[in-house]
């Protein structure tokens, strides 16, 4: 674009431009991936804390019981939601807890092996928590997460994908408690690592 043309630009449709120019810049590549089946394995949770979303506070253990939902299930809820709406097909939670027996694998490998193991037909999905902070224990404007998902053919034990968050914070505005905090976290990091992925 030249000197010229810029000065001839409405001050509102050069910000609209440079807007547009610098979303685009940011889009992830889209990540065609050679697969339209996948299974989401249970997620590695390596932070030490349990990662609580329900199910934790003394109303909910006692008198008004809740079951117990994790950062983990989260992260592995959202991540079934967005690859299905994706186009992939998407195998059932309760098919790879009656193949994983519930058990998080420990590493890429244990999870290729689990897979090929079990006979599962898909290429899996594994997710590794390294990190999960909030910045404060109420009212929690972010969350520090570290997360890796990567994809594994189990035929042949090979990476298809991996999708890295560094620790760095994920936004969590205008959020009261702990919990809801940790789902929004969720759902917003699963969203931004899965986002360009595509079946073939």
């Amino acid at each position: 674009m030249t000197a010229d043309t810029r000065r001839s630009l409405h001050p509102r449709a050069a910000l609209l431009l440079a807007c547009c120019l610098a979303g685009c810049a940011r889009l992830p590549p889209l990540a065609v991936l050679p697969v339209r089946s996948i299974a989401v394995l249970p997620a590695k949770n390596r932070t030490g804390d349990p990662l609580l979303i329900a199910g934790a506070s003394f109303l909910e253990k006692y008198v008004l019981p809740t079951e117990r939902y994790t950062v983990p299930e989260a992260l592995a809820a959202n991540a079934r939601a967005l690859l299905a709406r994706q186009g992939f097909q998407v195998i059932a939670p309760v098919v790879v807890d009656a193949a994983t027996n519930g058990r998080a694998p420990e590493n890429i490998e244990d999870a290729g092996a689990l897979a090929a193991r079990q006979q599962i037909e898909a290429a899996v999905l594994y997710i590794d928590i390294r990190c999960w902070e909030p910045n404060v224990g109420t009212e929690p404007t972010f969350v520090i997460a570290a997360v890796t998902a990567t994809l594994i053919d189990p035929a042949t034990g090979h990476v298809l994908w991996t999708g890295n968050h560094p620790a760095r914070p994920v936004q969590t505005p205008g959020i009261v408690n702990l919990g809801d905090a940790y789902a929004v976290a969720a759902r917003t990091l699963m969203t931004e690592l899965l986002a360009p992925l595509a079946p073939q």
